[in-house]
């Protein structure tokens, strides 16, 4: 039994055997106040105390007196038993002292029942036995630690489907739990309270626990998100997505944004929203609905896996499990995974005494797989005491086209005649496919024993895909799980239902596929200021003004900044790509709103919705706001036509800025028409900070025109030796901007875009014989990209150019205005 503060322990070393109370743990040092001894407070050994509740406990077992002042079966109140304990007992005895005493017996093994049914400090009490469930006497654990692994089997059903999944949905909800994409779980609860009472807890309770470690498979917990969010509710949740709602910002809500599980229970009938089909079409991500109007049982296949997590798969029978608590065993679960975790670590140095160690640590390797490392090697040496333990041997496994090393894979434990042995705690291992092909069947050598090593809590999620692998490992391998004591079992294999299994067959993937994976970056990751070409001067300005302020924030707390920014210039020339770059500098959520997310068909729906939003960005930090077109909703009230909702609409707009400086959150906005914004919206303390994106000038064209040739070259359909060079570029645009300047006409980023798309689909048309057949690899040639640039638009006119510098030199001086003006006369002159 473990002690912890506030416990009663007995110093067996000490004549009369006094009794302390722990006030503090420092390693195996305790410090215990003595009650008999005028509180004194002194230091021990954990090795020269044993809980007070074991002595009771022993006494028990053994239905002995335990003294002569304190009887066990009746005849002693309950003052009298929290005396004993070092507890004060007179009239104002606290309840918490009670407590305490209670659950130390019961972490003893003791049930504590009052023999009137009241909890008064004068009722008798009488002490009971429970069944044996978390502490197995030593007698056992030291016959379990010198046999031989153990098989078990998971649970059938498992889990998911044991409390109201389809079954056919399993293996994509096992998935999806390592996914970035938001889940929605829907519990319905059955009408029974008997069951509803356990289902909700126990069901929170393991979908929680199994979605953070399975998103610790494929994600570590940076990013733009932060760690994975757990939401639990009602109903009514539910609805508030489905509606615009008028709770405020301290509210629950939904949380949809990546690397969050919502688990939302309700009953069927009463409760479930109006319009589920729109539920289903609005969420963005996966949702799963767990029916348990039909569970009959009390959770047996769910209390069996929570023991086999435990280390306890032997007791995981029908007859055992059906007389414990599922919600009970969720919290007993968690604890000893924790402890079995770190288990083998308090006797590392015993190990280092019995056999010589060259090496132990490989790269990387975090204190879980460290302590089953140990712990595999502390079982190993009990059954064969003579065994010779070999960790991160090196293996040379791959090799590059010219013969040469390409990496170097290194085997955690080898042991001569009992062959490999993989430890894996599934932190950043995945994907799945590549969790199977990397990590199992390219290290594994033929005709040797192989097996891997996972922690308990891994069950949980990938326990279907644990039982594949030992599948397809066959008789000379297998997956072994650490279970009570030092020991470990084996996993009974079961292969993954055919139709519901994506895994392709590992061994032929292995042979075909390099275990050497390359990084890539998200599609949908947001970009960086690095990643948009051109705009050498704003990217510059950004980085000055916003990022670096923005990544310094405890230097600069005390200074006072407008949370609004605002890029403003011509159409097309890449404000909305460099807000969102913003966003990736600095690691936010972002939302790119239009103006059609801030209006509503109906009056007063607008101000409601820019509340909405701002509640969002709000509710916590690390988030920001881009509002693109700000003129269509923030135009000036002066105007005469304006409509007194869209007055009420800039109104509330300048409310929720104010709201989000207070805050120090970013709000960004775009327009083109920076003369049309209401002077209230742009004043210093709303949005105070001004970008100005001019065109694009001679160079940054040649670079954004080599940004677009560049990503069509990496498409399987492009050659990219084609790519024109910067030189060639540079001769097709030099006489087309020397006679934008007499055209009084120039390019914007999206004009210079659309050219490459228009050249790139006429080189493909002219390719093909017909429609109807395939393309092979396209040529974009130069005189076709020359052509397009051409006869290409011009959207900014001369009048832009002339309101985009009046609108500088107002909100971003004279001297700014004038480089610019002066960038594009030099730009003209360019040969």
């Amino acid at each position: 039994m473990k002690v912890m503060v506030g416990d009663t322990v007995v110093i067996t070393q000490q004549t009369g055997n006094p009794i302390g109370i722990v006030t503090r743990r420092s390693g195996t040092m305790l410090t215990v106040r003595l009650p008999l001894k005028g509180n004194t407070l002194e230091r021990v050994s954990r090795a020269d105390v044993e809980p007070l509740a074991l002595w009771l406990a022993d006494a028990r077992r053994r239905q002995t007196k335990f003294s002569n002042t304190l009887s066990l079966v009746g005849q002693s109140s309950l003052s009298e038993l929290v005396g004993v304990f070092g507890y004060s007992t007179d009239v104002k005895m606290q309840r918490t002292s009670l407590g305490s005493v209670v659950r130390q017996l019961e972490r003893a093994g003791l049930d504590v029942n009052p023999t009137t049914g009241s909890w008064d400090r004068h009722a008798p009490f009488v002490l009971s036995l429970k069944k044996a469930l978390i502490d197995p006497s030593p007698e056992e654990d030291d016959a379990q630690d010198s046999e031989p692994s153990q098989g078990f089997a998971l649970p059938q059903p498992f889990w998911p489907s044991a409390l109201g999944l389809s079954q056919d949905r399993e293996v994509a909800f096992l998935r999806a739990l390592t996914g970035a994409e938001p889940l929605l779980a829907l519990l319905y609860l059955p009408e029974r309270r008997e069951t509803a009472d356990w289902l909700q807890a126990t069901w929170e309770g393991v979908m929680g626990w199994a979605y953070r470690s399975a998103q610790r498979f494929v994600w570590t917990g940076r990013g733009e998100n932060g760690a994975p969010a757990v939401v639990r509710g009602s109903s009514h949740l539910l609805h508030g997505y489905l509606k615009p709602s008028l709770l405020d910002s301290e509210g629950p809500r939904l949380r949809d944004a990546p690397h969050a599980l919502n688990l939302i229970a309700l009953q069927r009938d009463r409760e479930a929203p109006v319009d589920l089909s729109r539920l289903l079409a609005a969420w963005p991500g996966p949702i799963f609905e767990f029916d348990a109007t039909a569970i009959a049982g009390g959770g047996v296949p769910v209390s069996q896996l929570l023991l086999m997590v435990g280390g306890k798969p032997a007791l995981a029978t029908e007859a055992v499990v059906s007389e414990l608590s599922p919600l009970k065993l969720v919290l007993w679960s968690r604890e000893a995974s924790a402890q079995g975790a770190a288990q083998a670590m308090n006797s590392w140095g015993d190990l280092l005494t019995r056999t010589p160690l060259s090496r132990f640590k490989g790269s990387n390797e975090s204190s879980t797989s460290l302590s089953l490392k140990a712990r595999l090697a502390q079982w190993l040496l009990v059954r064969n005491p003579e065994a010779s333990l070999q960790f991160e041997q090196h293996r040379i496994e791959v090799l590059d086209d010219e013969g040469d090393e390409q990496e170097v894979i290194r085997t955690d434990l080898h042991v001569e005649g009992q062959g490999t042995f993989e430890v894996e705690t599934l932190v950043g291992s995945g994907p799945m496919e590549s969790f199977y092909h990397r990590k199992i069947f390219s290290r594994r050598k033929p005709d040797e024993p192989f097996s891997l090593v996972v922690p308990g809590e891994a069950l949980l999620w990938a326990g279907p895909f644990l039982a594949d692998i030992a599948h397809h490992l066959g008789e000379g391998g297998s997956v072994l799980v650490p279970v009570a004591g030092a020991a470990f079992a084996s996993l009974e294999a079961r292969a993954l239902v055919e139709n519901a299994s994506e895994v392709k067959d590992p061994e032929e993937a292995a042979r075909l596929e390099s275990p050497v994976e390359k990084s890539e970056r998200r599609d949908d990751a947001l970009p960086l200021l690095d990643d948009v070409a051109g705009y050498a001067s704003v990217k510059e300005r950004i980085r000055r003004d916003i990022v670096w302020p923005e990544q310094r924030g405890a230097l600069l707390r005390n200074v006072s900044r407008a949370s609004g920014i605002l890029f403003f210039g011509p159409p097309g020339c890449g404000k909305s790509l460099l807000a969102r770059a913003i966003a990736g500098e600095l690691e936010q959520e972002v939302r790119l709103l239009s103006p059609s997310d801030l209006r509503g068909p109906y009056v007063g729906w607008g101000q409601r919705m820019i509340r909405e939003q701002f509640d969002w960005v709000v509710e916590q930090e690390k988030r920001m706001l881009v509002l693109d077109e700000l003129d269509a909703v923030a135009r000036s009230r002066r105007s005469g036509d304006m409509h007194s909702d869209e007055k009420a609409d800039v109104n509330e707009l300048l409310v929720q800025l104010d709201r989000a400086g207070r805050l120090r959150r970013i709000i960004v906005g775009t327009t083109n028409f920076l003369g049309a914004l209401d002077e209230a919206v742009i004043r210093s303390g709303r949005f105070g900070r001004f970008v100005p994106v001019p065109p694009p000038d001679l160079d940054e064209a040649v670079e954004i025109v080599t940004h677009y040739l560049s990503r069509l070259a990496r498409a399987e359909t492009a050659a990219a030796d084609r790519v024109p060079s910067a030189v060639e570029l540079k001769a097709i645009l030099s006489p087309l901007f020397a006679r934008n300047l007499v055209d009084q006409r120039f390019f914007s980023g999206s004009d210079l875009e659309a050219a490459v798309t228009e050249s790139y689909l006429g080189c493909a048309l002219g390719k093909a014989p017909s429609l109807e057949q395939s393309l092979g690899p396209v040529h974009l040639t130069v005189e076709a990209l020359a052509a397009a640039l051409e006869r290409g638009p011009r959207s900014v006119s001369k009048r832009s150019i002339q309101r985009f510098l009046t609108e500088t030199r107002r909100h971003c001086g004279a001297s700014l205005a004038d480089l610019l003006a002066g960038r594009f006369e030099a730009q003209t002159r360019a040969p």
